[in-house]
């Protein structure tokens, strides 16, 4: 399941980031983007450390 997780949320910050660009390139509100952005980091770092708490 983690094995799927993971690359999913690196496609979603990829999207969420190109999407901050061109709302920032065009002189848009990016509020949305930066806090979708710090969840899905949180939720990444959160799913790396799950992965390593569980190989020990």
């Amino acid at each position: 399941m983690l094995l799927f997780v993971v690359p999913l949320l690196g496609v979603l910050w990829y999207l969420n980031f190109t999407t901050f660009l061109k709302n920032l390139k065009n002189g848009k509100s990016t509020h949305n983007q930066n806090i979708l952005g710090v969840v899905l980091t949180f939720i990444f770092i959160f799913a790396v450390m799950y992965c390593y708490a569980g190989t020990h």
